[in-house]
């Protein structure tokens, strides 16, 4: 427990973090549920996807672009962990992508803002890169792009953006996120469900955009401190426990210590 205590410096009361990333590992929750145990269900998966733009939104609008000890371990657990319990070791797992975007936001961003035409070929860039780079790590370019969404919602006075170039970002953004869901997820889904990722995609990510902001509020709740503060180490923990337990009951595509380099 003095890990816990002493590892990071933190406000007493909760957090805007802390709630929404609370929030964001629930749904991420349900979804892992969806993928180890009940393959079938379309529906958790659906649910599951509307944390994705939640993740990639803080990482953009996080002002620190730091990489810990804690990220690289958890990174490099879980691929451990996939060698285990026979499942691919590429794409490697969303951790390695929270490397490669704030390694790379930044300065892909300051040259996409150079010039209109920068921006068109940046654009383009992040959706040819997408197929070949969700090979080499989860979510591949979609991860710079929701970021980008975080980065403008937390600079967005100093970008200088009007209403019109916003508006235009952020259908882009969701049309991105919401077609690469359907397009090449691997996931089967109805019209009604493309519908209600679309929609439930754009209406989140509308939201963070015009209300998420970095504040302390004035009440203290435990829950909501602790899986704010240790998001990355529940995430890695309740992986391995779920990966465990889809290999010992016999779940399709896991079996012990079988090697697979690729999906």
């Amino acid at each position: 427990m003095a890990y816990l205590a002493n590892r990071k410096s933190f406000p007493e009361n909760v957090t805007s973090y802390d709630v929404l990333k609370t929030v964001a590992l629930l749904i991420m929750i349900i979804d892992h549920m969806g993928h180890y145990f009940f393959p079938e269900n379309e529906w958790l998966r659906l649910i599951g996807r509307m944390c994705v733009p939640m993740w990639f939104f803080l990482i953009g609008y996080a002002q620190s672009r730091d990489l810990s000890t804690v990220l690289w371990v958890g990174g490099g657990i879980l691929v451990v962990m996939s060698f285990i319990v026979g499942l691919p070791v590429f794409p490697l797992n969303i951790l390695f992508t929270i490397i490669c975007v704030r390694l790379l936001l930044d300065v892909f961003i300051q040259r996409m803002l150079q010039s209109r035409f920068d921006g068109f070929m940046g654009a383009l860039s992040l959706v040819v890169l997408l197929l070949p780079t969700m090979y080499l790590v989860e979510y591949g370019t979609l991860g710079i792009v929701l970021a980008f969404l975080g980065y403008i919602a937390r600079h967005k006075e100093s970008l200088g953006f009007d209403k019109q170039t916003v508006m235009k970002w952020l259908i882009l953004i969701s049309l991105f996120f919401g077609g690469s869901q359907i397009l090449i997820s691997g996931i089967v889904w109805t019209q009604f469900q493309m519908i209600l990722l679309f929609g439930g995609s754009s209406a989140i990510m509308v939201s963070l955009y015009l209300w998420f902001e970095s504040k302390t509020f004035s009440f203290k709740n435990s829950v909501l401190s602790f899986f704010g503060r240790y998001t990355l180490e529940v995430y890695v923990i309740h992986l391995v426990i779920f990966k465990l337990i889809a290999v010992s009951i016999g779940m399709p595509n896991f079996e012990w210590f079988r090697f697979v380099l690729f999906l």
